[in-house]
């Protein structure tokens, strides 16, 4: 048996994986909407938020470092409203390959990659923690327990529940100071926390910023949501059949804010701010109008 964190992890970015393989698609002819399928004015607005923080930092070399960087949509409607140096992080091997065809971006597949350490600028991702794989956990008889997904070939695939792989994840909750009802099923997202420490080693200063679907501690793990936010995407419609993927759809969850915040603090960065879109997007529009023309 695998933990349905390996397991996620392999049907999405695996050798045939749904981001791997090629099959992630977004817009209308895809399995979901995502902003810059709309246009290019969500990368203009990005673009003016990065330019105030660029002054803020002052004239020192600066870098923009989009992780999961995708079809690379988003970095050139960014790079079109504010040149710089570009550096994109993509892990699927099939956008790696279109990446490196467009022109002024650094393309890398992992953080450890990048050559410059100490960078200084802004580190972001849209859409991007929704997209770890995440640990399926519940409560049976007071003690927590760990999904793990059973051998054999879909449909046959059930997820069978033991100990914890990791002290971690009861850890989790009690840093959150959160006691899961019995029966209660939900995800937890450990790969939070590591990708904040390798964002940590590689930047010495600038600004995170994640623009992503989710909600706080204290709603996330609401007694009443008995059976977690992890859910499939394909041609957009939703399916609760997370386990009849085989690398044919999107799976994601929301992310718990208030451990993201978390997490981000033990790595050494200072949570700033937690807003909604258009309140963060207002701060773009005022940055543009506020540079004036050219």
């Amino acid at each position: 048996m695998t933990t349905f964190a390996d397991y996620m992890e392999k049907l999405l970015y695996g050798p045939d994986g749904y981001y791997s393989a090629g099959a992630a698609k977004s817009g209308k002819a895809g399995d979901y909407f995502t902003a810059p399928d709309v246009g290019a004015v969500f990368g203009r607005l990005l673009a003016g938020i990065f330019r105030t923080w660029r002054e803020k930092l002052g004239k020192q070399p600066f870098c923009i470092v989009e992780a999961g960087a995708g079809e690379g949509r988003l970095a050139l409607d960014i790079l079109q409203e504010f040149p710089c140096r570009y550096v994109s992080v993509e892990k699927s091997p099939t956008r790696t390959d279109r990446l490196r065809k467009l022109p002024a971006l650094e393309v890398y597949s992992d953080f450890k990659s990048v050559r410059a350490p100490g960078l200084q600028g802004v580190l972001f991702g849209n859409e991007l923690i929704d997209a770890f794989a995440v640990h399926r956990v519940r409560v049976k008889n007071g003690k927590l327990e760990e999904g793990y997904v059973s051998a054999g070939l879909l449909p046959a695939l059930t997820i069978e529940w033991s100990s914890p792989s990791t002290p971690r994840l009861q850890a989790y909750f009690n840093r959150l100071g959160i006691t899961l009802p019995e029966d209660y099923e939900t995800e937890v997202n450990l790969a939070m926390a590591d990708w904040f420490a390798e964002a940590g080693r590689m930047f010495q200063r600038g600004l995170v910023v994640l623009i992503d679907y989710g909600r706080p501690a204290y709603d996330y793990y609401a007694p009443e949501r008995t059976r977690g936010t992890l859910r499939a995407f394909s041609k957009h419609k939703v399916s609760a059949d997370f386990m009849d993927s085989e690398g044919g759809m999107d799976l994601t969850a929301d992310v718990d804010f208030t451990s993201l915040a978390l997490d981000a603090r033990a790595a050494g960065f200072a949570p700033l701010a937690f807003m909604e879109m258009g309140t963060f997007l207002m701060m773009g529009i005022q940055s543009i109008v506020g540079a004036g023309p050219g």
